[in-house]
């Protein structure tokens, strides 16, 4: 019987919403079908075009797939949510074209738009707080970032995006991760500008890419069947971002603030400037249950979604994995290997054949061996123990004792301990 279809996130190079899109896409999720999905959400029709390419990262030119957002507005991406009331400050973030705004505080693409002191000396700033940089990011079109939506753009918050994303036609799993991840995401940005959730006006958030691709990775994974999410540790950079507020350290102030509760670990070497993004940790805390080693599964796709910023010494890319998992503790596991040729009818080919057991000890130090030997033999003959073995141990105060071990499947340890307890003066037993 099959378990269940997990995906596991690999970030140890970072994580963007864009390249997450592009991993799950890679890894088999229809393209066509993200688009339908997204047409459904009728508040943003015809206002974006979502497009695929190959590209290949890193020394070592790893190949992944990468996720282009169009938009009908000069901008693709506007700067992060900021208060109704607070200064213009437009946040650098692309998919791959270059922009005019102010506020280069990376925002959810790609790594794309990891700042470093670099980057920085190349961009001026303007008289008006705008500048001109060519961010790495993901898509091929100019924007201009003004805090209050350019072009004509509507100025959405979270409750516009909340009604955007119920009134669509999505499944209820995807529009409860959909509300999950904007919500994250405006917490943070309250807390950082030291206002209230009603107080926030999405710019970067309720930008039409931001919305894609986020929105866009939730339906991904919907059609990929997948309820469970794993994620690894993410990477903590460093380095600085240059906005009209001044010089920020990375992480930028909303993306630290998502980093409460999850996981880290130090960034890949060489590697300075934003690689985790707002909408990117945000997309990673709504959706995995847990961070690090993922549980035991057997892997039947992945993807390579790749970021357009490129590292001296590792590949800018978010890999994926989807898969069925399986039970640790089952007593019997017998897999077929795919890969294997059979030499001949009778040849049987299978990746490995095991035996998940139990261990259970107790020590006992003021028992009659004589019944230790008789309650050997019963959890041997009656018990169903696959073996049981005696050794001499040194207790407190030096008194001599016994260490009673028993070897059992998972579905006789409640029995046999039923029996050591019945049977012994044990107060306790390890596992």
């Amino acid at each position: 019987m099959s378990g269940p279809t997990i995906a596991f996130i690999d970030c140890s190079a970072g994580i963007a919403g864009d390249m997450l899109l592009g991993a799950l896409i890679d890894a088999g999720a229809p393209l066509d079908e993200i688009k339908r999905g997204l047409e459904s959400l009728h508040g943003i029709k015809g206002e974006w075009e979502l497009s695929t390419k190959r590209v290949w990262k890193g020394p070592g030119s790893i190949a992944g797939t990468k996720a282009d957002v169009g938009s009908i507005y000069q901008h693709k991406e506007a700067g992060a949510p900021t208060p109704s009331h607070a200064l213009q400050h437009d946040h650098g973030h692309e998919h791959g074209h270059s922009h005019s705004h102010g506020h280069s505080h990376t925002h959810s693409h790609g790594h794309d738009d990891t700042h470093t002191h670099e980057e920085e000396a190349l961009v001026e700033m303007s008289h008006d707080h705008s500048h001109d940089h060519d961010h790495d990011h993901d898509h091929e079109h100019t924007h201009e970032h003004v805090h209050g939506g350019e072009e004509g753009e509507p100025m959405r918050n979270l409750d516009d995006i909340k009604a955007l994303i119920a009134e669509s036609e999505l499944s209820d799993w995807a529009k409860e991760k959909s509300v999950a991840v904007f919500t994250l995401l405006a917490q943070a940005e309250a807390h950082t500008h030291g206002t209230s959730l009603e107080e926030i006006h999405f710019h970067e958030v309720g930008a039409i890419d931001s919305i894609v691709d986020t929105i866009g990775s939730v339906i991904a994974l919907d059609l990929l069947g997948v309820r469970e999410v794993h994620a690894s540790f993410l990477p903590f950079s460093s380095g600085m971002v240059k906005c009209m507020h001044g010089v920020l350290p990375v992480p930028p102030p909303a993306t630290f603030r998502l980093m409460i509760g999850v996981p880290v670990c130090p960034a890949p070497k060489g590697a300075k400037g934003e690689l985790v993004t707002p909408t990117g940790i945000s997309l990673v805390k709504a959706l995995a249950s847990t961070f690090g080693e993922p549980p035991a599964f057997i892997p039947t796709h992945t993807g390579v979604g790749a970021g357009t910023k490129d590292f001296p010494e590792h590949a800018n890319i978010v890999r994926i994995a989807i898969g069925t998992k399986i039970d640790p503790m089952a007593t019997q596991k017998s897999y077929v290997n795919p890969a294997a040729t059979l030499r001949s009818a009778e040849s049987t080919s299978c990746l490995y054949t095991s035996e998940r057991v139990v261990v259970l000890e107790t020590n006992l130090d003021d028992l009659n061996p004589q019944v230790i030997g008789y309650v050997s033999e019963r959890l041997l003959s009656e018990h169903h123990a696959l073996d049981v073995w005696k050794q001499p141990i040194q207790m407190k105060k030096n008194r001599p004792g016994v260490c009673l071990s028993i070897l059992c499947r998972a579905e006789h340890e409640r029995e046999i301990l039923e029996a050591i307890f019945r049977e012994t003066t044990t107060l306790g037993v390890r596992r």
